[in-house]
């Protein structure tokens, strides 16, 4: 095996990355052009380079001979698959790189999927008026963004055109194309980590979200794993299983979110890259046993095995994001470090920030581990 791998990107997902490789003894290149980001100093190399300029970061990755490309956000998961493809190493295919990080394709390919159920929907170009919408209410979502940017809920028509300007606001230049569903009020919200390997699709982790609601439905915590009977676990991994076929993932790491409701599996979104917000690591990996974000890594390598999730030591995790909308939490997180069950407290300001979209690195948080179960002290306190 080559040991150098290249990572299109250079912030907080990078930095993960780097410190998984650094453990597999792979020699690390982040690629970006933002002297600020996270990973610069802190990967073995930084090329300082523009993540589009594909042509030069290829000549690069042929000269040091890297043995894999890995993405580290949505942006970059189309170049991550451009330069994999060109230095014919594993990669997601092409042509759905470059397809996948658009909501409204994935709803287009996967309405039909039996096992899974969708809410209607309508995409709207920057470029036309106001559309009207009949039943209320709706989520109004940039198709291009992930991390709830520029998510909001509209009651009415006012609030829609007001949610359509905040969405723009919070979106790309280089998109154009706003989705507005049919907001799914009731039903808890979980996410999925999967992994994908040339076609087969191996789900490892389901976490249980705390969030917000409208008006931006921000999350302000995970649970892992989530609380799920095994019926219920076994429907959802055979679900995305299915979902991830139908839109042709591969080769990548997966995160994807769902609602049920009276045992029916609801799309949220799916995103071909990890989770954030502490979901992919460290939880994933804590609750789990299993090195997920290294999974990722020989994916990108070409030498992944599929895991036996039995043989690892299974805990419980979770995070609580110390916000404005979780104040309540406030008492406990100055208190936290008395407790054997703290794994990090991560402190950034003293007063509590409000959030409009997820923001876990910049933000107050506590997370914990225990050998089963969620503590009492944080089960007193958050509607689980």
């Amino acid at each position: 095996m080559n040991e150098k791998l290249a990572i299109i990107g250079s912030g907080e997902m990078a930095v993960i990355i780097v410190e998984n490789s650094k453990k597999m003894g792979i020699i690390t290149h982040t690629f970006s052009n933002n002297p600020k980001d996270r990973a610069v100093g802190y990967s073995d190399y930084h090329h300082n380079i523009d993540i589009f300029d594909i042509d030069t970061i290829v000549r690069i990755c042929k000269e040091i001979q890297v043995g894999g490309v890995i993405p580290t956000t949505e942006l970059t998961i189309s170049v991550a698959a451009k330069i994999a493809d060109r230095l014919n190493l594993n990669g997601m295919p092409v042509e759905i790189s470059q397809k996948v990080t658009d909501k409204g394709f994935v709803r287009e390919k996967t309405k039909k999927i039996d096992v899974i159920k969708q809410p209607s929907y309508i995409l709207y170009e920057r470029k036309n008026g106001y559309p009207q919408v009949k039943n209320y209410p709706v989520i109004v979502k940039p198709t291009a963004m992930g991390g709830k940017r520029g998510v909001s809920v509209a009651f009415s028509q006012e609030e829609l055109e007001k949610s359509i300007q905040f969405a723009l606001d919070n979106m790309p230049d280089y998109s154009n194309r706003i989705i507005i569903e049919s907001f799914i009020e009731d039903g808890t919200e979980y996410s999925v980590e999967s992994l994908s390997y040339h076609g087969k699709h191996k789900v490892i982790q389901i976490t249980q979200k705390i969030t917000s609601g409208p008006p931006h439905c921000v999350e302000l915590g995970h649970i892992q794993p989530a609380l799920l009977n095994n019926d219920m676990r076994e429907k959802i991994e055979k679900a995305i299983s299915k979902l991830l076929r139908v839109v042709r993932v591969d080769n990548t790491t997966s995160h994807t979110e769902i609602k049920i409701i009276d045992d029916d599996i609801y799309l949220v979104e799916l995103n071909a890259r990890s989770g954030g917000d502490h979901i992919a690591y460290p939880l994933t990996e804590l609750s789990t046993g299993y090195p997920y974000i290294q999974g990722a890594i020989e994916i990108a390598m070409d030498t992944y095995v599929e895991p036996d999730l039995d043989t690892y030591e299974k805990k419980s995790c979770g995070v609580l994001f110390v916000v404005k909308q979780t104040g309540n939490l406030k008492e406990l997180f100055e208190h936290c470090e008395e407790y054997p069950w703290l794994y990090k407290r991560n402190k950034v300001t003293d007063g509590l920030q409000e959030i409009v979209h997820n923001n876990a690195f910049d933000t107050n948080y506590m997370m914990y581990l225990t050998e089963c179960g969620i503590p009492k002290e944080i089960k007193e306190l958050v509607n689980i």
